[in-house]
């Protein structure tokens, strides 16, 4: 890794570090704090669940891309059942090795230190959160399963007569009968930029507008993953829901595997395929997902950033 890069990736861990350091004192004896109630309580502070997407998640843990940045799982084999990674466990590691080998055996980058490890009670890895936005609607729907399908029809079929089927997806999508809750889309799906609220929209009707044309597994493969979506996106998630959700990943799993027997894919060690298996536990320990997404962050950046820039330059914020 370049020396420039290394101080790129250590300056941010600094950064975060710094921005936070403030609650450090108050980390380790309480804090004397009045409420919204105007009664005063003594707090213990504490750093909670950090949202972000992979390749942050992957900066944050200090690991090389492509791997998990929660468990052990190896590249090649991301499905396959691992120990979740810990401080203590990275510690020991960058201890007895030394950089090369910690690159080449385990993927950590040993001299990047994380900026967990400034305060107490406090692992990076226990902290990842979920992220819908970028694991679910960005990741496993439109860049997995959309170009999975298409890249299926193109090897089923040849690509002239593909194009013609997928045409016909489009014209199936946009003939969508307008109802409250669902979104038309004229043009079909061939946006010129996807945004969350694309895929979302789209997950809606997508299913339909491929039956007939890939196999009965595919559209399998879809009901199990939008099922597993429904329920990992509701308000309240029960015990219940998380025996469903880990029932429909099984399915999710099973069905997909179409896509491997027609060539259309090699393995399903991605990242944001391997991520789903962490959310039961990730659910328990920070709760509904909602609550958790990118997309809340997203929103903002979009008021902060791109509006203004908008505003400012009379140009379209990509």
């Amino acid at each position: 890794m370049a020396p420039f890069h290394k101080f790129h990736l250590q300056l941010f861990h600094v950064s975060l570090s710094r921005i936070l350091s403030i609650l450090k004192p108050y980390m380790t004896r309480p804090d004397h704090v009045c409420f919204g109630d105007h009664h005063y309580c003594w707090v213990v502070y504490r750093l909670g669940p950090y949202i972000a997407n992979y390749e942050e998640q992957a900066l944050l843990a200090c690991i090389v891309r492509n791997w998990c940045a929660r468990c052990l799982a190896t590249r090649g084999n991301l499905d396959g059942d691992a120990l979740n990674r810990s401080r203590e466990h990275a510690d020991t590691l960058i201890a007895e090795f030394d950089l090369l080998d910690l690159w080449d055996e385990y993927r950590i980058v040993g001299d990047i230190i994380p900026f967990t490890n400034n305060f107490p009670r406090a692992d990076i890895y226990s902290l990842l959160s979920l992220d819908i936005l970028h694991q679910i609607i960005k990741g496993a729907f439109k860049d997995h399963l959309v170009e999975w399908v298409e890249k299926y029809l193109i090897l089923k079929h040849g690509k002239k007569q593909a194009e013609k089927i997928l045409d016909d997806i489009d014209r199936r999508i946009a003939a969508v009968t307008p109802f409250p809750g669902l979104r038309r889309f004229p043009k079909g799906c061939h946006f010129k930029q996807w945004t969350g609220d694309n895929s979302k929209a789209l997950m809606k009707v997508y299913l339909l507008a491929i039956e007939g044309h890939v196999p009965q597994a595919v559209v399998c493969t879809f009901h199990a993953f939008l099922e597993f979506c429904y329920l990992v996106c509701k308000s309240v998630i029960t015990e219940s829901d998380l025996d469903l959700i880990n029932d429909t990943l099984d399915h999710f799993h099973h069905y997909r595997e179409v896509f491997k027997t027609t060539s259309v894919v090699f393995t399903f060690s991605l990242p944001r395929q391997h991520s789903l298996k962490h959310y039961h536990d990730l659910i328990k320990l920070f709760g509904a997902p909602n609550g958790l997404c990118s997309s809340i962050t997203e929103s903002k950046h979009i008021k902060a950033v791109k509006k203004p820039y908008q505003y400012a330059y009379h140009q379209p914020a990509l």
